[in-house]
């Protein structure tokens, strides 16, 4: 769940959100049996190469001009009710949605840690030549097979000499290379590999960047008033 919205109902609004808009609709009175996903299905053309993700994409963008904006109203529809479907040449067309990549859905998946993962704190780096600047932030897990975890890393996160974050470091979703991180994060949104010369592989937009890094800064913060520090 994320801000206290299903992972369902959150698919449903990332996809509306990237739909175009549909100017031109003809009205379709709904049939005994007749359900949003088959009627995708047939405005497509029963193609049998069409994938679910293009069914499930062109069946919200049908929900989506019918203001079928959760499960629950797509599910309420009934035989001789009135829905409008797409009817322009260029709506019928295939409608596809630009999956996440696996950087995307680690960092909404990092934030979703940091927000709301009562367990998560800042621990001070204890070795290494920047050690004084590098944090580590940990939380409770338990892994697959039973076993727990009361340190199990969450990102990494170096500080300036200002006390502002300046890099953090995290975990692909897939854990590309086990044992290391595999992405340093900047501010300015670019993701490095870290390995080889570090080069760019992704960028990230504005919104969802200041989002981690607000997130890390907050526990940053309380790291500073509630811990002891001796200099």
């Amino acid at each position: 769940m994320i801000n206290g919205v299903s992972a369902e109902q959150n698919l449903i609004n990332q996809v509306f959100e990237k739909l175009p808009e549909v100017k031109a609709k003809k009205e379709h009175t709904l049939k005994q049996g007749e359900s949003l996903w088959g009627l995708a299905k047939q405005q497509l053309g029963n193609n049998k190469n069409l994938s679910n993700r293009e069914i499930r994409d062109y069946m919200l963008l049908i929900a989506k001009i019918n203001g079928l904006d959760t499960v629950e109203k797509m599910n309420g529809l009934k035989a001789n009710q009135k829905i409008y479907l797409p009817s322009g040449e260029n709506e019928v067309k295939k409608i596809t949605v630009k999956e996440k990549s696996s950087i995307q859905k680690t960092i909404e998946n990092l934030i979703d840690v940091l927000k709301n993962d009562k367990t998560v704190y800042v621990n001070p780096a204890l070795f290494g030549a920047t050690a004084s600047n590098l944090f580590h932030i940990f939380h409770h897990k338990k892994y697959e097979g039973g076993y727990f975890s009361m340190q199990s890393p969450v990102l990494t996160f170096d500080v300036d000499r200002n006390g502002n974050i300046e890099l953090i470091s995290i975990d692909d979703i897939n854990d590309k290379y086990s044992g290391q991180y595999d992405y340093d994060m900047k501010k300015d949104g670019n993701v490095h590999l870290r390995r080889y010369r570090k080069p760019v592989v992704e960028k990230v937009d504005e919104q969802t960047t200041k989002a981690l890094f607000d997130e890390v800064e907050k526990h940053y913060e309380n790291y500073l008033k509630t811990s002891k520090r001796y200099y």
